[in-house]
C-alpha cells in the first residue's frame, strides 16, 4: 500500500500556524493514497473554504476511442445517465438543493467528472458520485436515451487542448491524432451498449483514475470509500521519441506560431525554475511586442500533458503582419538565458509566482487543477515548492534553463490555413 503525507518542515508549519487563522492542513499539503496499482490514486488537498471539489480523472480521452469516435464521451454520458447506481434526476435534484455544480470534460488522453459543493453536503454528493462513476452498473433500459442525449452534446472534445491537438497531430506518428473527427459524436447513435460496457470495465476503471478531493471534507471516509473501488486494464501513454530540432509548417484551422521546448519536471526545483520562466517570458513577450505597437494576443506556459510537457510560447499571428516571428521568439529565449534582466525584474517575477501560488493554494478548484496537473508528475505542486521559488537565484534559473532551452532541442511550428499561400 502507497500511503504518503508530503508537509512542510516543522518549524515552517509553527510559524504559519502562529501568523495564521486555524486552517485544516498546511499550505501547499497534498497526501497521496493507493492501496494498490488495481485502485485509484487518491489525493488529499484539505484546505479552509466555503467550497469543496471533487475531481475524478480517468487517463483515457478520445484518442483512446480507437476505431469507435465518441466512445469515451458516450462511456461518460453512460456513467451519468444509464446507471442502476442512481438516477441523474435524483443526483441533480441534490446538487440544486446544495448549490451545487457538475462538470464533464473530454480531452485527447483523459476525461473527468468535476464536482464542486459546499462542505456541508458535499461528502453525500461525493459519495454518491464516486459510486456511480466508479463502480457502475448500466442499465440498458435507459442506454437509448443516453444515445440520444449524447447527440445534442454540444462540445464533446475540450476546447482547452487545441494546442495540445496541434502539436500531436503534427509531432507524434500516430495515424489516431490525424483523424479529423476524433472525439466527435457524429456516429454517436451507431456506439453499442456492449461497445459501451467494455470501455466502462477496462479503461474508465478505477486502475486508471486519479480522485482528487480539496476543500472541506472526511478524509478518512473518502480513504476508505475509495479503497473499495478496483479493477481495470491499466492504460500506458508512452512519451514518444521525437526528433528534434524540429521544424515545419501546417495546416491548421487557425494562424499560430509555436516555439516549443521539452520540459521534464522532475524535482520541485525544476517545477520552480519553469514557473519563473514563463512569467519573465510572458513579460518580455509583452513589451517587445507592445514596443513594436502589434497587438497580438500570446502566452507564454508550460504545457504538461501525458505524452509531451514542454515549455511553449504561443502567437496565434501571420509571418505577414510585420515580426518575423520565430527569430523574434529565439531572441527573447536567449535574452532570459543571457540574463539581460533590467535590475529587480527576475526578483518581482519570483515574488509574483510566489503570490499567485499561495492565493491559488486557497482556491480549492484551483488546487484541484494544479493537482490534476501534478498526479504524472507529483513534483509540479507541493509543501517544497515554495521553498524552491523562494530559494531560486538568476543564476540557478540559468542553470536549469539552459538545460532545456537548447537550439538543438527546439520545436518551431507555424500553423497556417493555407499552405499555397504562405509558400
Amino acid at each position: 500500500m502507497r500511503f504518503t503525507r508530503l508537509a512542510l518542515p516543522v518549524c515552517a508549519t509553527v510559524a504559519l500556524l502562529l501568523l495564521a487563522p486555524a486552517v485544516l492542513a498546511a499550505p501547499f499539503e497534498v497526501e497521496r493514497f493507493q492501496p494498490s496499482p488495481k485502485h485509484p490514486l487518491l489525493l488529499l488537498a484539505p484546505r479552509e473554504a466555503n467550497r469543496s471539489t471533487l475531481t475524478i480523472v480517468f487517463n483515457v480521452g478520445a484518442v483512446d476511442d480507437k476505431l469507435v469516435n465518441g466512445l469515451t464521451r458516450v462511456s461518460q454520458h453512460a456513467l451519468l445517465h444509464a446507471n442502476s447506481r442512481g438516477t441523474y434526476e435524483s443526483l441533480v435534484t441534490a446538487m440544486y438543493g446544495a448549490a451545487a455544480t457538475l462538470e464533464m470534460r473530454t480531452g485527447l488522453h483523459e476525461s473527468r467528472f468535476t464536482l464542486t459543493a459546499p462542505p456541508q453536503d458535499f461528502d453525500a454528493l461525493a459519495r454518491a458520485l464516486l459510486t456511480s462513476v466508479l463502480a457502475p452498473k448500466l442499465d440498458p433500459r435507459r442506454f437509448e436515451a443516453t444515445l440520444e442525449r449524447a447527440k445534442h452534446d454540444a462540445q464533446p472534445l475540450d476546447p482547452e487542448g487545441w494546442l495540445e491537438l496541434l502539436l500531436a497531430r503534427t509531432l507524434i506518428e500516430d495515424s489516431r491524432y490525424k483523424d479529423p473527427n476524433i472525439g466527435s459524436l457524429y456516429n454517436a447513435e451507431g456506439i453499442a451498449l456492449d461497445a459501451v460496457r467494455e470501455h466502462v470495465t477496462r479503461m474508465l476503471a478505477p486502475c486508471n483514475a486519479t480522485v482528487i478531493a480539496t476543500g472541506r471534507f472526511n478524509a478518512k471516509a473518502l480513504r476508505k470509500l475509495v479503497s473499495g473501488f478496483r479493477g481495470g486494464v491499466v492504460l500506458e501513454h508512452p512519451r514518444p521519441k521525437l526528433k528534434l530540432p524540429y521544424q515545419r509548417r501546417a495546416l491548421a484551422s487557425r494562424e499560430v506560431q509555436v516555439l516549443a521546448y521539452p520540459l521534464p519536471i522532475q524535482t520541485p526545483r525544476e517545477a520552480a525554475a519553469a514557473r519563473v520562466l514563463a512569467s519573465l517570458l510572458e513579460e518580455r513577450l509583452f513589451q517587445q511586442l507592445r514596443n513594436a505597437a502589434v497587438g497580438y494576443s500570446f502566452t507564454s506556459a508550460p504545457l504538461l500533458t501525458p505524452r509531451l510537457d514542454a515549455l511553449a510560447l504561443v502567437l496565434p499571428a501571420a509571418e505577414g503582419s510585420g515580426i518575423d516571428l520565430g527569430p523574434f521568439l529565439r531572441e527573447e529565449m536567449q535574452a532570459v538565458l543571457q540574463g539581460q534582466l533590467e535590475p529587480g525584474t527576475f526578483e518581482r517575477h519570483q515574488q509574483s509566482t510566489l503570490v499567485r501560488l499561495r492565493l491559488a493554494d486557497r482556491d480549492p478548484r484551483r488546487v484541484a487543477e494544479e493537482l490534476r496537473t501534478a498526479r504524472q508528475r507529483p513534483a509540479w505542486y507541493g509543501p517544497e515548492l515554495p521553498t524552491h521559488i523562494q530559494s531560486l537565484t538568476p543564476e540557478t534559473l540559468r542553470e536549469v534553463a539552459s538545460a532545456w532551452l537548447r537550439e538543438e532541442s527546439s520545436i518551431q511550428l507555424h500553423f497556417v490555413t493555407d499552405l499555397e499561400g504562405r509558400k
